[in-house]
């Protein structure tokens, strides 16, 4: 029995690399089981295709047309994907420094900034829980200044999911999703109501990540989706200025129950 897959140098740099890497794991497939399922009668031109794919990010028309199939995910999010590595493969080439003299020096400089953040945010990137709330935007702002937008509504993992089965992971999530309704009492502070959480498992670019969506009670909801990463909320004495931005961020957060009379 040949090893379930994993990553050759490069191969999880783009999206799209990272997104059939995580597929074929959760499917306990190896190399040749993917080109298998791709249904490539030559297995050296469908190894050919699926690296070039995870190590450049350009998939083949024959290759696009089967991915979803042969990872059994939904096409549109394997449109989302695609599309998330196209992007990043447009910011990355349109750093080359004689384009910038074309497009301004300005509008290079956002490009780089922005494909130097991604490169810090899959440096740093782990499994986490992403807490969906009533209200996409805080109310009060400054609730969610100060104590951070992602105090508020991340929750870090043990390591165990980082390496257990499905099915082990999906108990684990249960077990902290439940703990975290209860101790927050279904609420998050500036944000209103708990209406679900997602798992964020793999990173992809561009403001966007892909998960898998659980109910308050802890049970999954849906297969992998796209997930927008959430922004930062700040606060200081003038127009750009971040010094409030996270004051309490290690503040105890206490929940108050009112009894009802």
């Amino acid at each position: 029995m040949e090893a379930t897959i994993q990553a050759d140098i490069g191969e999880d740099y783009y999206p799209m690399g990272r997104f059939i890497l995580y597929r074929a794991r959760t499917l306990g497939l190896s190399r040749n089981d993917l080109v298998h399922r791709l249904g490539y009668r030559d297995d050296d031109s469908g190894h050919e295709a699926l690296s070039a794919a995870m190590l450049t990010g350009v998939v083949a028309p024959q290759l696009a047309n089967r991915l979803a199939g042969a990872l059994e995910a939904d096409n549109a999010l394997v449109g989302f994907v695609i599309d998330a590595t196209a992007r990043q493969k447009r910011d990355e080439a349109r750093l080359d420094p004689p384009l910038w003299k074309l497009q301004g020096a300005i509008l290079g400089k956002k490009r780089r900034v922005r494909v130097e953040n991604e490169r810090a945010y899959l440096a740093s990137f782990r499994p986490r829980l992403q807490v969906q709330t009533e209200r996409a935007v805080p109310s009060p702002i400054f609730v969610a200044a100060l104590l951070t937008v992602a105090r508020l509504r991340i929750i870090s993992l043990p390591d165990e999911v980082l390496t257990a089965n499905d099915e082990a992971r999906d108990r684990i999530i249960k077990a902290v999703i439940i703990d975290h309704w209860r101790e927050n009492d279904g609420r998050v502070p500036a944000f209103g109501g708990i209406v679900g959480y997602v798992l964020v498992l793999v990173a992809g670019y561009g403001g966007f990540d892909f998960g898998l969506p659980y109910g308050v009670t802890g049970d999954r909801v849906g297969g992998m989706q796209r997930v927008e990463r959430l922004g930062q909320a700040t606060l200081g004495t003038k127009r750009g200025d971040t010094r409030l931005t996270g004051l309490l961020k290690n503040s105890p957060i206490r929940v108050i129950r009112v009894k009802a009379a």
